[in-house]
């Protein structure tokens, strides 16, 4: 492996390290948006059980917390 392969073997993980970072803060951001709405929506002991159901349907398909 010549130096040249090595330098861009290193710029792709870095890339892939950066591309991965973005994925997983746009997945957190999402569940943070669809856990406030869901605060807004429900209190108390009552949230708890949508954020169950909430849970679940994201698992089975992805469903939105409005839905």
């Amino acid at each position: 492996m010549t130096h040249a392969d090595a330098a861009a073997k290193t710029v792709l993980q870095v890339f892939a390290i950066a591309l991965g970072c973005l994925i997983l803060s746009v997945i957190a951001h999402k569940f943070y948006v669809d856990i406030s709405l869901l605060a807004q929506q429900h209190s108390g002991e009552k949230f708890w059980w949508a954020l169950m159901r909430y849970l679940v349907k994201n698992l089975a398909g992805g469903a939105s917390p409005d839905a």
